[in-house]
């Protein structure tokens, strides 16, 4: 019997169902910000919980033979993907199979393998909920996202840049918020930062001095072993919202001491271009987003999403104070500098 999970992403909603129980306690803990209690709470009067604005069902079971492209599509990375009309098959290399009709933005995935399930069912959902929220110019930033009493910052760093340890050592310092670790809100307007928390994700012992039962570890295909901390242990830090005040440029100095510099607003939108408009290093399935022929349709839909989000960053950019941080490699060096330099006027 299959249980569900109803989750509302600033009023995008999605409805998850699940034979695995473990699987929906994991995704729970991981949306547990977004997480609606009583399913009449999902929607308007009349709307019930099966209309949500996506939905994902999730069998943990051998993908069905029947339903793997009968040939190879479009490989990407270790996936084979085809279309037919609206609907989209994933097929990752026998192991699990995603079904999903993006007109519909309904989805069926199958696999095995929990581990594999979990990641791709969080992925998927933040690709639909991430475009469902570009129409209504909700945009994502890859970023670390804060306030410092009430004003709002995005730093942006690359993969593996250190955003969730530097959020974690913020929440030890007064006045700071978080937005996100990875993936805050920005408006289309490029005014105002909105909160976008998801489970931390960090690696090695960078958890240590968390209780463990916030904690839980999290293996992914590509990127190896992290251990997540919970909503729930930051979630009296967590901001609503906040005007975004500053635009930070993340980057190394090693061997030496954090600093904070000026930088142009060029270098600025430059930068949101990279981790905003083109989405690199957004956590997302891009199985989902590329265009596959008839490529015009694909195409121009991904054309209007760069444009609305290229809209938002130069406007950010050209009233948001612009700045380079140069980071040392410790985290707790880096919080200080950060917390200074949010103090002054």
């Amino acid at each position: 019997m299959s249980a569900g999970l109803e989750l509302d992403f600033h009023g995008t909603t999605v409805s998850i169902s699940s034979d695995s129980p473990d699987l929906l306690k994991n995704l729970a803990r991981d949306f547990a910000y977004f997480a609606v209690p009583d399913h009449s709470a999902l929607a308007s009067p009349g709307r019930t919980a099966d209309q949500a604005d996506s939905s994902l069902e999730l069998r943990a079971c051998a993908p069905p033979k029947n339903r793997l492209p009968a040939r190879q599509g479009l490989r990407w990375r270790s996936s084979s993907i085809s279309s037919e009309g609206s609907l989209r098959r994933v097929d990752y290399e026998g192991r699990a199979l995603l079904e999903y009709d993006l007109k519909a933005e309904r989805g069926v995935l199958w696999s095995e393998d929990p581990d594999l399930m979990h990641e791709l069912a969080y992925l998927a959902v933040l690709s639909r909920v991430g475009d469902l929220l570009d129409r209504k110019s909700l945009h994502r930033v890859h970023s670390l996202g804060f306030s410092f009493q009430g004003r709002g910052a995005l730093l942006l760093l690359p993969m593996h840049g250190g955003k969730s340890r530097l959020g974690l050592e913020l929440l030890r310092h007064e006045g700071f918020k978080l937005l996100s670790d990875d993936i805050p809100l920005l408006d289309g307007k490029g005014r105002t930062l909105v909160a976008f928390p998801l489970r931390l994700g960090l690696r090695g012992d960078d958890w240590r001095g968390v209780p463990e039962r916030f904690v839980r570890p999290f293996k992914r295909r590509r990127f190896g072993l992290k251990h997540l901390v919970d909503v729930d242990y930051f979630r009296d830090k967590i901001a609503a919202s906040a005007p975004l005040s500053c635009l930070l440029i993340g980057g190394r100095r090693d061997p030496g001491r954090p600093a904070i510099e000026p930088c142009s607003r060029a270098a600025a939108a430059g930068a949101l271009m990279s981790h905003m408009v083109l989405g690199i290093g957004l956590p997302q399935v891009l199985e989902l987003m590329l265009p596959l022929p008839p490529y015009l349709p694909g195409g121009l839909r991904l054309a209007g999403i760069a444009a609305r989000r290229t809209s938002a960053a130069l406007a950010s950019s050209a009233h948001a104070r612009c700045r380079r941080f140069l980071l040392s490699n410790d985290p707790a060096d880096n919080a200080a500098a950060l917390a200074d330099f949010m103090a002054r006027p």
